[in-house]
């Protein structure tokens, strides 16, 4: 059977690319795609958000497949594994949105401003420009620990990858899990953001240049560590 040179190079796009399909939590790593963690538009091409920072898409990418809800306590561990090794260079972070009281997150779809940051990998000292000098570089499973204060209840965690190698057009990888926390705290989690809206289209964050020189930042609001 003879494959055609189109076919090859959707091959090739599709390993080159990644999505986040397992969610991870203190009692294992989930063996099946897309059991905790809401199924992306695009699970075949495993591409990234195609509309950039300001699409509505940057939220969760999901494509309306239901998914089920892990139990987690307060002050546990919470992650979400990725298909294949992230390779691009740039930084993984990690959000969680609260379900108003009464709504079934299984049909929330977490607009509005809910989110609150909960983890932000550092940027390298040097040599920002290489995926092996980032603490996400080749990883595939990425983690934090939820604050033992945060307020038991539903919740959305959205874990994104800003991959930064083509300067201008930042690639977006972007996933949602389901969770229920629970022997949850007190505290007061934020500064709450939206998306869209957290980040705006020519963001330093999201088109910084890794190989001009200079410090990078990653976008959005300060990390809540309870």
């Amino acid at each position: 059977m003879r494959i055609s040179s189109v076919a090859l190079f959707l091959i090739g796009v599709a390993e080159a690319h990644y999505h986040f399909p397992y969610l991870i939590t203190s009692s294992g790593k989930d063996t099946v795609k897309w059991k905790h963690v809401r199924q992306v538009k695009n699970p075949d091409s495993n591409d990234f958000v195609a509309g950039g920072p300001t699409s509505p898409d940057i939220r969760c990418y999901q494509n309306g497949r239901k998914a089920e809800t892990a139990t987690i306590q307060a002050g546990s561990k919470l992650g979400i594994g990725a298909s294949q090794g992230v390779f691009h260079p740039g930084p993984i972070q990690f959000y969680m949105a609260k379900a108003p009281a009464g709504v079934d997150i299984a049909n929330w779809d977490g607009s509005g401003q809910v989110w609150f940051k909960t983890y932000s990998e550092k940027p390298p000292t040097s040599r920002l420009g290489e995926t092996q000098s980032w603490a996400s570089g080749n990883k595939q499973d990425f983690t934090f620990t939820v604050p033992a204060s945060t307020p038991s209840g539903d919740y959305l965690v959205r874990i994104e990858h800003i991959a930064l190698h083509n300067t201008g057009n930042p690639q977006i990888y972007v996933a949602c899990g389901q969770v229920r926390v629970t022997n949850g705290g007190n505290g007061t989690p934020g500064p709450l953001v939206a998306f869209p809206g957290a980040y705006a289209a020519r963001d330093p964050g999201v088109v910084f240049n890794l190989y001009g020189g200079g410090q990078y930042k990653a976008p959005g609001p300060a990390v809540w560590t309870g």
